[in-house]
């Protein structure tokens, strides 16, 4: 497998941007640059920042996070950019980690209630079934899509989008594990504020659950398989991305 450089947006405040550009699909097309990025929360934007999202060509901001996190970290505003927010959780009530004294979440959640919260989000998820109308409306492109630290709701989302672009399953997970190269600064800052008042197990929990792993994201994969039989089933089924609408989207989003 050919592996891409990871297009990181070098916000100051803003973590794992990154530019979904670049990625081939199975037939050798390209995705465009521009087109799709994916986040974390981008409410702690500096000045200079703003300058740069700017610049970026950016239509829509798609956010998974529920009105809390919303309510805790408001995305700044940009005149003409389209704003679409609906929580990506699905059934799961427990809070995200960004939102709590964290500490209880560590001690509740675990990997396999992890990879559960994965194996469901690809379902009867309202998040998901907005998204993929929004991106075959090529004028909302460029959209960025993000939840609270851009890993578990945007992962599942950036596999949305590639998928229905015809990228590699192999190629889809490159892109969610840079997550975790992305996201080390900001983990490592938070695990120095914690490492105190935790015991090893939470700290062990709280690396467990920031990190993106390749059990997860493939939860989701074998879920979709299991329950539909293939992705293109899954997405015409979910999603109504007929065979004709997915070459529509190609054509426009690959080069």
């Amino acid at each position: 497998m050919e592996h891409l450089e990871t297009k990181v947006i070098p916000f100051e405040a803003v973590y794992n941007f990154r530019d979904m550009g670049g990625y081939k699909a199975r037939d050798g097309r390209v995705i465009k640059n521009g087109l799709f990025y994916r986040s974390a929360a981008l409410g702690k934007m500096t000045a200079t920042d703003k300058k740069l999202f700017a610049t970026l060509g950016i239509k829509t901001i798609f956010d998974y996070r529920d009105p809390h996190e919303v309510q805790n970290n408001p995305n700044p505003v940009f005149p003409h950019t389209h704003y679409i927010q609906i929580p990506a959780k699905g059934e799961h009530t427990f809070e995200m980690p960004t939102n709590t004294g964290a500490r209880d979440f560590y001690k509740v959640i675990n990997a396999d209630m992890f990879r559960g919260f994965y194996a469901q989000m690809p379902f009867n998820n309202a998040s998901f079934q907005k998204l993929m109308v929004t991106i075959q409306n090529p004028d909302y492109l460029g959209l960025v899509h993000h939840c609270a630290v851009g890993k578990d709701r945007t992962g599942i989302g950036s596999a949305l989008i590639l998928l229905a672009l015809d990228v590699p399953e192999e190629t889809i997970m490159e892109n969610y594990l840079a997550t975790n190269v992305c996201l080390k600064p900001m983990i490592e800052k938070m695990a120095q504020t914690i490492q105190h008042q935790y015991n090893d197990r939470e700290l062990q929990q709280f690396y467990a659950l920031m990190s993106a792993r390749e059990e997860y994201l493939q939860a989701a994969l074998d879920a979709i398989d299991k329950q539909y039989g293939s992705k293109a089933t899954y997405l015409e089924q979910e999603f109504g991305l007929t065979t004709e609408k997915r070459e529509q989207l190609q054509s426009y989003c690959l080069n």
